[in-house]
């Protein structure tokens, strides 16, 4: 089977030119939506109000510290999630590349399957935290609970359809991207397994934004931190050891029945906080 995987994604194409050839037009469309953004800030988000003005200047006088704190506060969770995820990330597939190259492609493709409920989880997470945000500024904390445990309940019914989707035509989505019969198969068990974790995932997701629409960047951090960085790198190498294979594709499943209620706990016991000032 090696090289099967190769053949499938790549064809006969060298692999510096596959990699090329995939990454160009992730490229193009990140610079295509930069300078659009640009373009939206300086010109267009102007036009229809004067009194709109930008400007970016590299003078040092107009850099301050003021906000860093801040900034920085709040910032830091996210930056958190996203590399010690990555990382974690890393750890499976070094630990599945021990099992040969099949569980290291149907893990990719499940990786990639299983991002797409729990992106549309984070475009949720940025449509509620502006008002998250507003309602806290303005203390009106009995409608920010009741926007945040409504999202919660959205994105768990969402998550639960795609949970139902997953389970029932598993092997059909994994054979759309990878033909090869060993490997969409196995593919399929995992996404099965993977997609158990989804709900959960997308309410830890969800709380940990919550704290930080508030201003909270310490409680958040260390919700990421102890999810991403305490529990999933540590337990990936345990449930490899004890149970092999598929005690991994299980463990994100665990964590996140984990932090569920630890999260819970956190965010409850800063809303009472709240009231109590």
């Amino acid at each position: 089977m090696e090289g099967k995987t190769e053949k499938y994604l790549f064809e006969e194409m060298p692999v510096p030119r596959a990699v090329a050839t995939l990454a160009i037009p992730t490229i193009i469309s990140q610079v295509v939506t930069m300078i659009y953004n640009l373009a939206d800030t300086f010109f267009i988000g102007q036009m229809g109000d004067p009194y709109m003005v930008a400007s970016v200047s590299l003078n040092p006088k107009y850099f301050t510290v003021r906000y860093i704190r801040q900034v920085f506060s709040v910032g830091i969770a996210s930056a958190l999630a996203t590399i010690l995820g990555n990382a974690a990330n890393m750890v499976m597939v070094r630990l599945a590349s021990g099992y040969g190259d099949i569980p290291v492609a149907a893990y990719g493709i499940v990786k990639r399957i299983d991002q797409l409920p729990l992106n549309i989880s984070m475009g949720l997470c940025q449509g509620f935290m502006p008002l998250v945000g507003y309602n806290y500024a303005a203390k009106n904390y009995g409608r920010m609970r009741r926007i945040s445990v409504f999202s919660w309940k959205a994105a768990m019914l969402m998550s639960a359809c795609f949970v139902v989707c997953f389970a029932a035509f598993a092997r059909s989505i994994l054979h759309i991207f990878i033909p090869e019969e060993q490997t969409s198969r196995l593919g399929a068990e995992f996404l099965r397994i993977a997609c158990l974790a989804v709900p959960l995932s997308s309410v830890n997701f969800l709380i940990s934004y919550t704290l930080q629409a508030m201003g909270k960047g310490t409680q958040s951090a260390v919700l990421t931190f102890s999810r991403q960085g305490l529990l999933n790198i540590p337990m990936l190498i345990i449930m490899n050891l004890l149970v092999g294979l598929y005690g991994m594709i299980w463990t994100q499943l665990i964590i996140e029945a984990i932090m569920l209620p630890v999260s819970l706990l956190m965010y409850f016991h800063t809303f009472r906080k709240l009231k109590e000032t």
